[in-house]
């Protein structure tokens, strides 16, 4: 699900390992303006579909942090999420989810949290294979914009969940998903029945919203799929990474790329490659005009199928990012 707000979105909310950025374009730059919550590793964020001023963080030991003014003032969200290892976030309208370590999901639309108990009971059997005494992790949190609406959580590792009536039921889809390393799903707004997944050894697609899979991994040596987003004209972005974070020690570091699809995953075509960070996080463009990318390395890059520019460097590590006001 993919958040345009045409006309408002004037700055790009940025969550890092060292805490939160804001940049606002001038004169075709964009510029830091503001920073806060340097003491926090943020693992998610997401700007409200509703109000484009209001921004939740995620934090990796300490729940969330709201904020009601594009950033000006934070404040610790009340009640906080019953787990404050949280590592995923999804705003949608009225509500928003928070995915937890060890895996659970929950929901608050009131003030009060639910844990929406089937992420819990379907991840069981999950691991984390960096820090198997963790657990298995809700690692993405999505949605799609059909009719009932599907619910999508990503369990690292432990597969695919889907909802289809508001998290009160989960069941697995994985029928053709031979990797259980699942680490960001994007059900297509254009392509109806759509959904990509960016998992650890590949890349695979399913025409009936899940519930069938096909590998599609873009030939060569990348095959760690770390994120995949959608434009407003229906291009499929993908992150791809020679090699797990752990292998990235070498002088090329993650040697990543960001591979674009006009034909909803079939083909992949590299829009920018040898990237020193993997590609860990995207959000769509200005007006739905291309994406934007942010790497490992603290670098956010303007993409779209034309190519690449790089228009922010020298952050910390990069979990998330949204455009917002």
């Amino acid at each position: 699900m993919t958040t345009q707000f045409h006309g408002e979105a004037k700055a790009l909310h940025i969550a890092t390992y060292s805490g939160w950025y804001r940049f606002e374009q001038r004169d075709e730059q964009w510029n830091q303006v503001e920073k806060d919550l340097t003491f926090w590793k943020m693992t998610a964020l997401q700007v409200d579909p509703r109000d484009p001023y209001h921004v939740y963080l995620a934090t990796e030991h300490s729940g969330l942090f709201v904020s009601a003014n594009g950033g000006a003032q934070w404040q610790r969200a009340k009640p906080n999420v019953p787990r404050l290892t949280t590592v995923s976030l999804l705003a949608l309208p009225g509500t928003l989810l928070a995915g937890t370590v060890p895996a659970a999901l929950y929901s608050t639309s009131h003030g009060g949290w639910q844990e929406l108990e089937g992420v819990r009971q379907g991840a069981n059997g999950g691991s984390f294979p960096p820090s198997p005494e963790l657990g298995a992790r809700t690692r993405f949190i999505a949605a799609d914009n059909e009719t009932p609406r599907r619910l999508y959580a990503a369990i690292e590792v432990g597969g695919l969940l889907v909802s289809d009536d508001d998290g009160k039921h989960w069941a697995a889809a994985i029928a053709g998903l031979d990797d259980p390393d699942v680490h960001q799903v994007l059900p297509s707004e254009k392509n109806r029945g759509l959904v990509v997944a960016a998992c650890g050894e590949g890349v695979y697609r399913s025409l009936d919203r899940g519930d069938h899979w096909q590998k599609v991994t873009p030939d060569g040596q990348r095959t760690f799929g770390s994120g995949v987003m959608e434009d407003g004209a229906g291009t499929i972005y993908l992150g791809m990474a020679q090699g797990r974070p752990n292998t990235w020690l070498r002088k090329e570091r993650a040697d990543a790329a960001v591979y674009v699809s006009q034909d909803g995953g079939a083909h992949w075509q590299a829009t920018v490659e040898g990237l020193s960070g993997g590609v860990m996080a995207m959000c769509a463009g200005i007006d739905g005009q291309g994406v934007f990318a942010s790497t490992s390395e603290g670098d956010v890059l303007s993409v779209d199928s034309s190519g690449a520019r790089r228009i922010i460097s020298g952050l910390p590590s990069i979990t998330a990012l949204a455009l917002g006001a």
